[in-house]
């Protein structure tokens, strides 16, 4: 399925100027060359600094498959039960560049994200859907279950409890999706409308050592692996739904900010009234250095720089796969299988009925039909646009996770056979104590890549893993598409 996109996103991201491309004469590879650059406020030893990551991934780069890093085991962070519920630990900003109803991806849309700490309970749930979606009478029609606020205390329950898709994504045993979910040291969430689409952001920081995935290394000295989820995307007990947001592009950055101590919610200070659903988004943070809310979440170490030295923050990435080598992504290849005329990111480029399909696999290229095979998804929405596959035909199923359904997928249940990944390790040294000015760092090194598989091959079933403290959340390709946990 193409990821009911919401968002985002997501997160989440600077435009940096769409590239034109020339017509895909000839097939090329795809590359993928992600940048990142970590800021330390104080990096003074034993200080609660702000951490803020800046990453980047221009175009025509193809978008994430996954992004791995680890925050060092060196570092003292504090655990959720330290910490109220509710209390502002982070902020993300960006600009999502979108393409929106089946035209291409032209709409920078901003974005952003309070992150307040959220319950770690895995015995006290929220439904993620609408439950009360066949009710119209009902108070909460059209609001997700996790976007309420029942009690009325200023924090949405997907704050106060733990949305319950979670524990389908996240298991203690590998393969098996039915073991006991694993238990965070920390979650942040944040909770905002992003076109019209209420949209969750959260962050699941785990112990050093913990094991996510197979296809992540889980050696305790990489440090504390952090997982983003967006949504409830990898849930396997939730269907995709047709979405006007129908493609999210390259270029992108996003900004995201880790603060050393809490700051007070002042979304909390007036309980009995119903939330504002954007009150965190506008103005949370400009007013929570002031404290003196009723409760008054601030001053709470969130992170302590570890001892002086020099540490690493390392970041594995995968690109999307591409699986007609023309350098388009498969979810953003409406012709997966046939390289391209035309420039998919460019309205109408090799598209002269502009209907979302390239000339390369358009049956009547000259007639208009943005829903070709007539399933309910638009041409650029559909994971097999020629070939039925909606609610009642498989509904965009994939069970190989490489963006191409299984309907149209020759061979569904391999995911390297349509396009590898192609994977990139950038790292950043980051000192601690003397050795460098205060709240400078330097830019992280870079291991760009032109589209060759250097991980051997690989599987499809890497999650996207992401740390808190370095922040790198990029919600772009399968940035948003997060694939749960199965054996390889």
């Amino acid at each position: 399925m193409k990821p009911n996109l919401l968002l985002l996103a997501g997160a989440l991201v600077t435009l940096l100027g769409l590239i034109i491309l020339g017509s895909a004469d000839t097939a090329r590879a795809q590359t993928f060359n992600p940048v990142l650059e970590i800021t330390v406020a104080n990096p003074e030893a034993g200080a609660n600094s702000d951490y803020t990551a800046n990453f980047s991934l221009p175009a025509p780069d193809v978008n994430f498959a996954a992004v791995v890093a680890f925050i060092p085991a060196q570092a003292d962070i504090t655990p959720a039960d330290e910490i109220p519920i509710g209390a502002v630990i982070g902020e993300l900003t960006a600009t999502a560049t979108l393409g929106l109803i089946n035209n291409a991806c032209s709409g920078p849309l901003p974005v952003k994200f309070t992150m307040l700490n959220a319950s770690i309970d895995p015995t006290d749930t929220v439904i993620y859907l609408d439950t009360q979606e066949d009710d119209p009478s009902a108070e909460g029609f059209g609001l997700p279950d996790y976007f309420e606020d029942v009690d009325k205390s200023g924090l949405q329950d997907g704050i106060e409890k733990y949305p319950d898709f979670i524990t389908r994504v996240l298991d203690d045993k590998p393969g098996d999706e039915v073991g006991q979910p694993l238990k965070p040291l920390r979650r942040s969430a944040g909770i905002t409308q992003v076109a019209g689409v209420n949209v969750l952001l959260q962050f699941l920081i785990f112990e050093p050592g913990t094991f996510i995935n197979e296809n992540i290394p889980n050696d305790a000295d990489l440090g504390y692996p952090s997982v983003t989820l967006l949504q409830n995307a990898g849930d396997p007990a939730t269907d995709p739904i047709p979405s006007p947001i129908t493609d999210f592009c390259t270029p992108l950055t996003s900004s995201n900010t880790t603060f050393g101590v809490t700051k007070d919610n002042t979304c909390t200070d007036a309980p009995g009234t119903t939330l504002d659903a954007i009150c965190e988004v506008r103005s949370v943070v400009a007013d929570a250095d002031q404290g003196g809310t009723e409760p008054d979440e601030s001053g709470i170490p969130l992170f302590t720089n570890p001892e002086e030295g020099t540490y690493t923050f390392t970041i594995i990435a995968a690109g999307l796969r591409d699986a007609d080598g023309d350098g388009y992504e498969n979810n953003l290849d409406t012709c997966a299988f046939d390289p391209n005329i035309g420039d998919p990111r460019v309205q109408g480029d090799g598209d002269d009925d502009t209907d979302g399909l390239d000339a390369a696999c358009d049956p009547n290229p000259t007639v208009t039909n943005s829903d070709e095979d007539l399933d309910g998804y638009p041409n650029r929405g559909d994971n097999c646009p020629l070939k039925e596959n909606g609610e009642f035909e498989d509904n965009q199923r994939d069970t190989d996770d490489d963006l191409v359904g299984d309907a149209c997928d020759p061979d569904p249940d391999n995911a390297d056979a349509q396009g590898e990944l192609t994977i990139a390790e950038v790292s950043q040294d980051v000192t601690i104590g003397p050795g460098g000015p205060p709240g400078e760092t330097p830019v992280a090194d870079e291991t760009p890549t032109d589209g060759s598989d250097e991980d051997g091959g690989g599987g499809g079933t890497i999650i996207i893993v992401v740390a808190v403290i370095a922040a790198v959340v990029v919600l772009g390709g399968g940035g948003y598409y997060f694939i749960r946990r199965r054996g390889a």
